[in-house]
């Protein structure tokens, strides 16, 4: 899967928690107080598959969550079935402004893959909306929610559906937008639709939750950074290259956390041929891979050269993950087991 080349910029994204792992290594911030929240999109975000609309919608679902206790939220919700973000003139990040709210959820995507716009034409407008809000509002959370597989089609939507995410993925990092990942959330899983595309009361749920855990996690930024992707042979992000090797057309789960230039974590039950960014200085280079119980899975040696890059295969052969990732120069020692 190829990203959209319109997006530039170099920075690290993270993921929502996927496993007990992630979620322990999740950093808990204050949920922002939040009085008026907008949610954009389309009939998902309008409630259609609920049977009560004014109850069951995950936009309402998600407001009531947030309220809690507290003095209630004003739910404002701009869900326009059958339309699609690129089919939204220039003034529609006006639009939503005016609505003065001071927390967005965005959930566009589903129908521009379905209308036939290109990811990067979605990207691109995307990219357009979350910076009208941010630079009109630069302390408002917004919400970035990955799209939900598409199953109104005979033919498969992943490839369409999971460029977009890891696109959305990056926007969410460069803006500072709280993720929530609710295909990751819904995981394929037909039990949660009410159709072919839109979520039944319980599938509103699980989109409503996912996004109060979004709130209640730090946004995504440089700092707070991975990727996580289910489908594609070849994943290109943000100038990381993953080659995740697959057996037929099964999806598998492939979550990269804590990317930097000291390695990273991996969570993955199936070979990955990886390249770095051009992030390392020229030299050798030791590029070890830790298992969950510290013990070693794998050693390479790696020279870093003109490229700055560096090329290895992650392969778990066997053993237990989450895995760890170290490279590191030869002349720097390596952590011992169990420091992280």
């Amino acid at each position: 899967m190829r990203i959209s080349t319109f997006i530039t910029f170099t920075l690290l994204v993270i993921m929502p928690p996927a496993s007990a792992w992630a979620q322990n290594a999740e950093v808990k911030a204050s949920r922002p107080a939040i009085t008026r929240i907008a949610f954009l999109g389309d009939s998902i975000t309008a409630g259609v598959g609920v049977k009560d609309k004014a109850k069951e919608r995950y936009a309402t679902v998600a407001t009531r969550l947030l309220a809690g206790t507290q003095s209630a939220i004003t739910e404002i919700n701009l869900g326009q079935s059958g339309r699609a973000l690129c089919q939204q003139n220039a003034s529609y990040p006006e639009s939503v402004l005016k609505q003065n709210p001071d927390a967005v959820v965005i959930q566009w995507g589903v129908n521009d893959q379905y209308w036939g716009f290109s990811i990067a034409e979605f990207t691109a407008r995307y990219n357009a909306l979350v910076a009208a809000l941010r630079n009109a509002k630069p302390q408002m959370p917004i919400v970035v929610m990955t799209l939900i597989a598409d199953f109104r089609r005979a033919e498969n939507q992943d490839v369409w559906i999971g460029e977009a995410n890891i696109a959305l993925q990056e926007i969410a990092a460069r803006y500072r937008c709280h993720l929530a990942d609710t295909h990751r959330s819904f995981d394929h899983r037909k039990e949660l639709y009410a159709d072919s595309i839109h979520p039944n009361t319980a599938g509103a749920e699980v989109m409503a939750k996912t996004i109060v855990a979004a709130l209640d996690a730090l946004p995504r930024s440089a700092e707070n950074a991975a990727i996580s992707f289910d489908q594609g042979t070849e994943v290109r992000f943000l100038q990381n290259v993953f080659l995740p090797k697959r057996e037929g057309a099964k999806p598998d789960w492939v979550d990269v956390m804590g990317i930097s230039s000291k390695g990273m974590n991996i969570e993955s039950k199936i070979p990955i041929a990886i390249r770095t960014a051009p992030i390392y200085p020229k030299g050798s280079y030791r590029i070890v891979i830790h298992d969950k119980n510290d013990a070693v899975v794998d050693t390479v040696t790696s020279t870093s050269d003109f490229s700055r890059t560096h090329s290895f295969v992650f392969d778990p052969k066997g053993h237990d993950g989450p895995f760890r990732v170290e490279i590191a120069p030869e002349s720097q020692p390596h952590s011992p087991p169990g420091i992280k």
